[in-house]
């Protein structure tokens, strides 16, 4: 991730390959090279109210930054159903999600009020810088690919060769914990790339023997015959997730906790619609609002790596403050990944990052608590 905002554009611009394999998820490439002037977009000019929940001017703004392309996710079908918005207690925005040190840069600015589906790096970041960001839910996975030739069926075998990824990414703290974890630390040539573009094209043209990538540029190198080893949820259950979560300002807690407990219940239920029996309906809407056909938001929704809502206590853990979560446990690993870039001059501790994860709102919402 040489510049988020370049990876961004690369994943989701009009020159990004296609592929039912999400691409949505690259709103938030993570990547913490980004020069200090790209931090404010503009936000007056794109802040649009798009949906109120009622109440008038008495009801408090609520500015959540989501994403916009081909996979729906729980704040694309809240802002595609008005009647599951009403149930905020507050007037809601939605802003597009450019890139997580961005988003985050505006939620300490107090511009935005949500993240949703920010990486390790941007929150973990933002943990050891202070800013006030509280996790509520775990989204899902990155949908990364360890693309090898056919050569390779073992990860032994990587030994020697070279392997390209987005710098500075959460797929670059992946790759490596995975590498840790395989004994290949130093034993393979870690080719750092500013964009997962150009790790793709890097593959084809023979400059490298394996990529790690996602949708359409993973699509690239399977074309030219290679084949998964791992992927970004396989190596998360191995003890290093990237996970793309929920977060909310830590300040709004305090002051509004019914908002942000309504918040949860909404985004627990939006869930629930994505993923439902009636989920083919739910993402035509949210195809609707995010400019895109239905035909494709659907597969590529279907495809991507969400976290189950049974599965939120085991990432987030049980109580607020548990220094023990698997999420608490990334964020470490993270840290110190970002003391090694020189993004942080020291990594928060497991207890500083553990008061910055809360599951009790989501677990309301899941015992209907809302």
């Amino acid at each position: 991730m040489t510049s988020e905002v370049n990876a961004q554009t690369s994943a989701e611009g009009p020159g990004a390959p296609k592929s039912t394999v999400p691409l949505y998820k690259r709103r938030r490439r993570r990547i913490y090279a980004i020069a200090a002037a790209v931090v404010v977009v503009v936000l007056a000019a794109v802040l649009v109210p798009v949906l109120t929940s009622g109440g008038g001017g008495a009801e408090p703004g609520f500015t959540i930054t989501t994403s916009q392309g081909t996979v729906a996710n729980s704040d694309s079908i809240i802002l595609s159903d008005k009647q599951l918005a009403a149930t905020i207690p507050a007037t809601l925005h939605f802003v597009p999600f450019e890139a997580g040190v961005t988003a985050v840069a505006e939620l300490k600015g107090g511009t935005v009020q949500a993240i949703s589906g920010v990486g390790n790096p941007p929150a973990t970041e933002a943990i050891g810088d202070g800013t006030g960001i509280t996790v509520v839910l775990a989204q899902s996975f990155d949908a990364d690919q360890l693309l090898v030739p056919d050569s390779v069926t073992s990860p032994a075998q990587l030994a020697g060769k070279s392997v390209g990824v987005l710098v500075g990414s959460s797929e670059d703290y992946e790759l490596r914990g995975w590498l840790s974890l395989e004994g290949l630390t130093g034993r393979v040539k870690l080719l750092e790339l500013g964009s997962e573009q150009a790790v793709a094209a890097a593959y084809v043209a023979g400059d490298i023997d394996a990529a790690y990538v996602y949708g359409g540029f993973a699509a690239q190198v399977e074309a030219k015959g290679a084949h998964a080893l791992t992927d970004a949820e396989q190596i998360a259950n191995l003890g290093v997730p990237g996970i793309d979560v929920v977060a909310v300002s830590s300040s709004l807690i305090k002051t509004n906790p019914n908002l942000i407990q309504k918040y949860v219940c909404a985004e627990v239920t939006a869930t629930r619609d994505l993923t439902g029996p009636d989920a083919a309906k739910y993402l035509a809407q949210s195809a609707g609002v995010q400019g895109v056909p239905a035909s494709e938001i659907g597969p590529a929704t279907r495809a991507y790596p969400f976290i189950a809502l049974d599965q939120q206590v085991r990432w987030l853990g049980s109580t607020a403050d548990d220094v023990n979560s698997p999420l608490v446990k990334a964020y470490v690993q993270t840290g110190q990944f970002l003391v090694q870039q020189g993004r942080l001059s020291a990594a928060p501790t497991a207890a500083e990052i553990a008061t910055h994860v809360d599951p009790t709102f989501v677990e309301n919402a899941l015992n209907g608590d809302c």
